[in-house]
């Protein structure tokens, strides 16, 4: 395990993370050293009686068995144990030593709490046992790195104290033990052979350029990753450009441009570059959804595959729960082993390994997830350190930023403080995001939380689209570039029928029947599926989305199979290539994001003016398709509420704060984006974005209309901004500070479950015995929401759901719960 630290601490990326940690002027060799010296010493505890004795039948006499964690904590207690094996040398390297070695500890995924801590344990743990003296052996264990490591006993400067070094030292020390407990690459042993040490760090050097880690001779073996190797058939717009070139010496970009302008493609070259440079070791494409990650990993993966060479192409990992995925290979769990459909070859396997657990994602040499995965390298929960000390060496790309709440975004800029606090680098992407949302992420990398707020008006007078460059101690720089050759002017109407699915309906219909391509985008599950049945009782069920020979409607509660069919059967119907003739699409925000789909017309919820936005991006899309005749513009139609939003109360149709939260809880940013639909009947996009969304979402904006509506409106006004800064502060209190002295953190419980956002699906639940569903696939498993459960369902329940068949679908069971499961999704059949 020392061998693969000292392996891993000795590529460059990684050396340089370590070195900026420091505090940026380098570890000097007897310091890396020492670190190695106490990577080796991890598992120094189990030397102990209570350690060695408590495997097996337990003998008479025997002592208490003993953790090996709390058992080096013992021994830090007791003058005998540190002074009879040379512990007590080690203490004199410096007041970093403490924190360091506790660091070290932490290999299992947690720091040791306070109260362990404190214990001192049974008095036998540490007492010779039948001709077993632990002393002896801990002294022999001290010799041994005194043999192998002789630098770390030189004289030289003392052990840093900086906190970011300390944790990531304990994340990159539980990465090499994930390493160097491969039995199949490190057969036992004797250490007792002089030239075992060697063979270790050959072994250890071959492991991890296996497992992905290592890859300096695959840089210099890469011929070309400008954007035509990328992407072949393609010429990059000056949005790619500005990206990619950008200076290395601004880590956080921020990267504002409409949907479909080619984010994407520029963040993989920016990638690509970066890699190139030997700036970064990986990447890890952080998407806000499931449904979004999935639909964009092939994408990743085949541009990626143009530019590594052969022993570097490992296969992009698809980063989501419940898949294992790595490139165009799957593979499934067979108790605690990983069985890949396609049987590669011991080397292709084990390259494999970050696509095994959910906790090695972030060590993949690329990956596609959701940035959920990322959230919890900063949160105080298992593997933190691991995810995070994995993290370290990637180019992280946030897309969709402007989609996380007041809570995520917290988490979030908790995971970049420490993530380019050590020299990572970022991207985050988004098609709206306001000057708030900016201000906040820029005040964070300056260090400061209280930021120079932008007035409305300079906020726009920022270009649109721009590259915002942020690098330590200096103000956001922006780099404005071309838009896309091509604008939409989109008609916009405001109709009043919100609370009418029949009339929502009736107006798809009529509109497919003129050959119009209908989206339909609803706030929430209850509304599609009104409009849906609507539309079906009106015999226009040939004109829906068709899956399996039948209509379907589109939205998060669907099994993980029908997802993807429901995935495919969109684009099919929507995307490239499409047939012509009238079609009507219906779903929620998972329509908005990741598909490639293109609409004519788009009926839609009333939201804010950001996610608008981000809908009528899937409006004519696709410059070269085919629009039906009379109807040669886009066009959307927003439904809003019969006689507006009232007294600021509205608390149905996703709009408004109830008592368990709310989708979109603000009705003054509701109310603006009315007025604007309204004030406005044409939006040019992209040449309206930056007014837009400031009009729609300024502070200023938000105030004067509270001014303007009365004292109802800023009573609801204060509850949202209240229930924000409660959230706020449940971040802070669950997030990991990398700042802070790592003596002093403890995790919460581990039964205490802490999340990666607020409002998150319920549990996964797992059928005990697969079953068809209503397309007619093999169906395993589901995500139901927290609220449809009136009782948290146990462990087993979760693992084995009950299934009854039923026309058109079937019926889980899961405890006293029973959900119908047809192709509207998910309901509850209670």
């Amino acid at each position: 395990m020392a061998a693969c630290f000292e392996a891993l601490v000795g590529e460059p990326v990684v050396r340089d993370r370590f070195d900026r940690a420091a505090g940026g002027a380098g570890l000097d060799a007897t310091t890396t050293a020492r670190l190695v010296v106490l990577a080796f010493l991890h598992d120094f505890g189990k030397v102990c009686s209570g350690f060695q004795f408590s495997v097996g039948e337990r003998r008479r006499g025997a002592p208490h068995p003993a953790s090996h964690l709390a058992a080096f904590f013992w021994a830090c207690n007791r003058a005998n144990v540190i002074e009879g094996t040379g512990l007590d040398e080690l203490a004199t390297w410096g007041p970093g030593f403490d924190g360091l070695l506790r660091a070290a500890l932490a290999h299992h995924g947690r720091p040791m709490s306070g109260h362990k801590l404190e214990q001192k344990g049974p008095a036998e743990a540490w007492q010779p046992f039948d001709r077993y003296d632990p002393i002896a052996a801990g002294r022999r264990v001290l010799q041994r790195a005194r043999e192998w490591f002789p630098e770390a006993f030189s004289t030289g400067p003392q052990l840093p104290t900086e906190p970011a070094l300390t944790h990531l030292f304990a994340g990159a020390v539980a990465v090499a033990d994930q390493i160097g407990s491969n039995e199949e690459l490190f057969p036992y042993e004797s250490a007792s052979d002089p030239s075992y040490i060697e063979r270790a760090r050959i072994r250890a050097t071959n492991a991890v350029h296996r497992f992905g880690f290592l890859r300096s001779d695959w840089v210099r073996r890469t011929d070309r990753v400008d954007f035509g190797a990328l992407f072949p058939t393609w010429s990059p717009r000056p949005l790619q450009t500005t990206v990619a070139k950008a200076p290395s010496d601004c880590p956080l970009l921020i990267l504002e441009s409409e949907t479909g302008s080619g984010k994407t493609e520029a963040a993989i070259w920016r990638f690509a570059e970066l890699w190139k440079a030997g700036l970064v070791d990986g990447l890890y494409f952080a998407l806000p959804t499931r449904a979004a990650a999935v639909q964009l990993h092939a994408r990743v993966d085949e541009a990626l595959r143009r530019v590594f060479p052969k022993e570097a192409r490992l296969g992009t990992v698809l980063s989501v729960p419940g898949y294992i995925r790595a490139g165009e290979a799957s593979g499934r769990l067979a108790g605690w082993d990983v069985i890949w459909a396609d049987d590669p070859k011991d080397a292709e396997r084990l390259a494999r390994w970050s696509a095994e657990g959910v906790r090695k994602f972030l060590s993949a040499t690329a990956a596609v997830g959701t940035v959920d995965q990322a959230l919890l390298a900063g949160l105080r929960v298992k593997w933190a350190h691991f995810r995070g000390s994995a993290l370290s060496r990637s180019l992280l790309v946030v897309d969709e930023v402007h989609a996380s709440d007041a809570y995520m975004t917290e988490v979030l800029q908790a995971v970049l403080r420490g993530h380019l606090g050590v020299g990572g680098h970022a991207l985050l992407m988004s098609a709206t995001l306001g000057s708030v949302a900016r201000d906040d992420l820029a005040a964070m990398w300056l260090g400061r939380r209280q930021r120079t707020d932008t007035t409305l008006a300079e906020a726009k007078r920022i270009p649109y689209p721009v590259l915002a460059r942020c690098g330590r101690g200096r103000p956001a720089r922006f780099d404005p570039f071309e838009s896309v050759d091509y604008e939409r002017a989109v008609r916009m109407t405001a109709v009043p029928i919100l609370k009418e699915p029949a009339r929502v309906a009736e107006m798809a219909i009529a509109e497919a029947h003129r050959g119009a391509k209908v989206l339909v985008v609803r706030n929430t599950v209850q509304g599609a599926r009104t409009v849906f049945e609507e539309v079906c009782v009106r015999y226009a069920e040939d004109l829906l989305l068709q899956v399996a020979g039948g209509p379907a409607v589109h939205h998060g509660r669907f099994a993980a199979e029908d997802r993807k069919v429901l995935d495919r059967a969109v684009e099919d119907m929507l995307g490239r290539g499409r047939e012509t003739g009238g079609c009507i699409v219906i779903g929620t925000q998972t329509l908005e994001q990741s598909l490639d789909i293109d609409a004519d017309l788009l009926i839609t919820d009333l939201c804010p003016v950001d996610v608008l936005l981000q809908r009528i991006g899937r409006l004519h899309r696709h410059e070269d398709g085919a629009r039906p005749e009379g109807l040669p513009h886009p066009r959307c139609k927003v439904l809003v509420p019969e006689g507006g939003l009232g007294s600021g109360r509205l608390l149905r149709y996703g709009m408004g704060m109830s008592r368990t939260g709310g989708i979109y809880r603000d009705l003054r940013v509701l109310e603006l984006t009315r007025r604007l639909v309204t004030r406005h009947p044409v939006w040019t996009i992209p040449n309206m974005n930056r007014e837009l969304v400031e009009e729609g979402t300024h502070p200023e904006r938000l105030k004067a209309l509270e001014e303007e509506l009365g004292p109802d409106w800023a009573d609801r006004a204060h509850d949202v901004q209240g229930k924000e800064a409660a959230e706020r502060q449940t971040a802070r209190l669950v997030t990991l500070d990398r700042s802070a002295d790592f003596r002093e953190l403890s995790f919460p419980p581990e039964d205490e479950h802490v999340r990666t956002r607020i409002g998150e699906d319920g549990p996964r639940i797992r059928l005990s015995e697969s079953a068809t569903g209503p397309f007619g696939h093999e169906v395993t498993s589901f995500t139901i929401p927290a609220h449809m459960f009136r009782v948290p369902p146990s462990k087993n329940e979760i693992e084995g759901a009950g299934v009854e068949p039923i026309r058109g679908g079937l019926v889980l069971v899961v405890g006293s719960h029973r959900f119908r499961y047809d192709r509207g999704g998910i309901r509850s059949a209670n």
